[in-house]
């Protein structure tokens, strides 16, 4: 199976979401500040735009690089794979998730306070499903272990995400 990247379905949606998220309360700062509505729209939606555009180009650089720098995945196939972040106590640890037919393992990049890596045999994963981060942004990723543990990640797709790491545990 060709690997595929979880960033790459509809990344114009996120860049779009991404610019009015921050554009637009930015826009209705800049308005009160500014005491004119087109000056202040105006600048916060260029703002909203080139956070956007810096954001998507950091993360296609981060992808570039993961596949590049690929951890040893004991040889097996990679069929899934993009950039995540592992909730390690509060923080959220930022670095890159794999699937492989026998585990799903992440890896931290180095600009994180705790480095880290997550092996987790597919064997011993139970369930993954979706859920809301901060209860509010539905990009959550709950994998549960037979232990009883489990592992909180933020990712892209979530959705699919949840599917194939089940379908991959069959």
């Amino acid at each position: 199976m060709a690997t595929e990247i979880s960033t790459s379905k509809s990344t114009r949606k996120l860049w779009l979401c991404l610019a009015g998220i921050y554009g637009l309360p930015m826009g209705v700062l800049y308005s009160v500040l500014n005491n004119s509505w087109v000056i202040g729209m105006g600048g916060g939606l260029a703002a909203g735009a080139l956070l956007a555009t810096l954001m998507r180009w950091l993360v296609a650089r981060q992808i570039k690089r993961f596949s590049i720098d690929r951890p040893d995945l004991d040889g097996e196939a990679v069929l899934f794979e993009g950039p995540a972040n592992h909730f390690k106590g509060a923080e959220g640890v930022g670095g890159y998730l794999w699937l492989t037919p026998g585990q799903l393992f992440f890896r931290s990049h180095r600009f994180n306070i705790q480095n880290h890596e997550c092996r987790l045999p597919l064997s011993e994963i139970t369930h993954a499903e979706t859920t809301m981060t901060l209860r509010l942004v539905p990009n959550g990723l709950l994998v549960s272990l037979m232990s009883g543990k489990q592992e909180r990640f933020v990712v892209h797709d979530n959705s699919a995400w949840a599917t194939r790491i089940l379908a991959a545990r069959m």
